[in-house]
């Protein structure tokens, strides 16, 4: 009977303990003692996770054991800011959001079947859609150092965007020499941009200006990659209906030396193209090819992460862009030119025919910095008094910087993925602070550094004798 009842005490206990871990599991509170509340997500943060209704599977594949200490050091901040978003979504033991680690060189079946190929990303992925997260997104770089960390901004504005049902679709214009979104062609294609804007839950499709009697009512932003033969009449009057009635949102990368037929449009929108190719003789803006770097940017939300991050634009050649000096006074209208050549050894060259002996000529050339991006916006006031956003124009003077073989250079990528975050909206839909990433740093000298050496060696198992010896002697007397 004993035995009985000490195996029924034993049974208790654990039944006990099981039923206290279960509880614990599902109701427990967390309190974040740390200066900066490093485990503490914003306000805006938690509201919008408790609003989150589906599912979302977070696939991180950067590798635990990788020996690069940067990969590390992301991979301990990734880590442990998921583990906040795991716990704001928990509902009595189920998690909204569940985070796996996948290493896909190791894990291949897995990576199948989750379709993931690339290491070092962040995969948010719902049951129909999925974005993935470059770790380069997740840090703000100023004077080549870590600065701040920007990962629940990023992360959250992922998971709003997997919630979101609707699909921000891009529609790049065909019929006029453009890039084209299908093709691998290193000059002529630009599927890796398409691949980019899929990764990022933006549809991208095809649009004839030519043959539609307006642009698509679903169209949140119209590109124009690139054209070398000139927009006909009724395709630019599509284009000014766009922007005017709808508050459209374009995009235009022109061809140096190329017609476009888009001058009354830019005309409206404050903007002159002019019909010159910019030449540039510092050799610090210069690439081995004849590739020219084009450093020179703006603060804006378009520029920033390459001014932060000191990156530059390349491209093989590029038209002059900028302001129209002669555009009519329009209070409505906002125009910010973004990126120009090199101060002193670069300018406009009328005579693009003859570049290799083309020389200054100030009655005909235009001086240099050569303005080669400019961002046209218009605000409508309503009848309240209250400011409306209007369209948004933004035109570079170059194309290739997009094409298949130069979009992953320098800030090539970096650029054309702010000026689409900034037309639709994207840049300025969260308003949570950025986490600063704090250093530590101890100046010691070298007999302090000694001492501390000493007394880390010697100091635990002296003060562990100690406290035997002071335990026999209480013990003896």
């Amino acid at each position: 009977m004993e035995r009985i009842h000490a195996i029924a005490q034993v049974a208790l206990v654990f039944v006990i303990l099981a039923c206290i871990n279960y509880i614990g599991m599902r109701n427990y509170n967390r309190i974040d003692l740390t200066e900066n509340r490093t485990y503490t997500l914003s306000a805006e943060t938690n509201a919008y996770l408790q609003q989150l209704n589906i599912p979302i599977n977070v696939i991180v594949t950067l590798s635990e054991q990788s020996k690069d200490q940067g990969i590390q050091q992301i991979l301990n901040d990734v880590k442990g800011l998921l583990q906040e978003y795991e716990y704001a979504t928990r509902d009595n033991g189920d998690n909204r959001i569940s985070v796996e680690y996948l290493n896909v060189y190791q894990q291949t079946r897995r990576s199948r079947e989750l379709e993931i190929e690339n290491p070092n990303v962040i995969v948010f992925k719902s049951e129909t859609r999925s974005i993935e997260v470059q770790i380069q997104d997740l840090y703000l770089m100023q004077n080549n150092e870590v600065r701040q960390f920007l990962g629940e901004n990023v992360f959250t504005r992922s998971v709003l965007e997997l919630s979101d049902e609707s699909q921000p679709i891009v529609y790049f214009t065909v019929g006029h020499g453009e890039k084209n979104l299908k093709s691998v062609d290193p000059h002529y294609g630009a599927s890796r941009l398409a691949d980019e804007l899929k990764s990022r839950n933006i549809v991208s499709r095809e649009i004839d200006l030519s043959s539609i009697e307006q642009i698509n009512e679903d169209a949140s932003l119209l590109i124009i990659a690139g054209p070398v033969t000139s927009f006909l009449p009724q395709e630019q009057e599509h284009i000014r209906n766009y922007l005017k009635r709808r508050s459209g949102r374009v995009i235009i990368l022109l061809e140096p030396g190329q017609e476009h037929g888009l001058d009354d449009l830019f005309f409206d929108w404050g903007i002159l193209a002019d019909d010159v190719i910019v030449v540039e003789r510092d050799h610090r803006h210069l690439i081995s090819g004849g590739d020219i770097m084009l450093k020179r940017f703006a603060p804006h939300p378009i520029t920033q992460e390459l001014l932060n991050n000191n990156l530059y634009l390349i491209t093989d050649q590029a038209r002059s862009i900028r302001e129209d000096p002669g555009r009519p006074t329009d209070e409505s209208l906002k125009v910010t030119e973004l990126i120009a050549s090199s101060q002193t050894a670069s300018w406009g060259e009328k005579n693009y025919n003859a570049l290799e002996t083309a020389e200054f000529n100030r009655e005909r050339d235009i001086p240099g910095p050569v303005k080669v991006g400019v961002l046209s916006e218009r605000k409508v006031d309503s009848s309240l008094g209250i400011n409306i956003p209007g369209g948004k124009i933004i035109v570079f003077g170059s194309s290739s910087f997009v094409s298949n073989n130069r979009i992953e250079s320098a800030g090539n990528f970096f650029l054309i993925k702010n000026a689409i975050n900034f037309a639709l909206d994207r840049n300025t839909r969260l308003n949570i602070p950025p986490r600063e990433i704090s250093k530590v740093k101890l100046e010691l000298s070298i007999k302090e550094l000694q001492v501390s050496r000493y007394l880390i060696w010697l100091g635990p198992p002296a003060i562990i004798g100690l406290l035997g010896l002071a335990i026999y002697l209480i013990r003896r007397y």
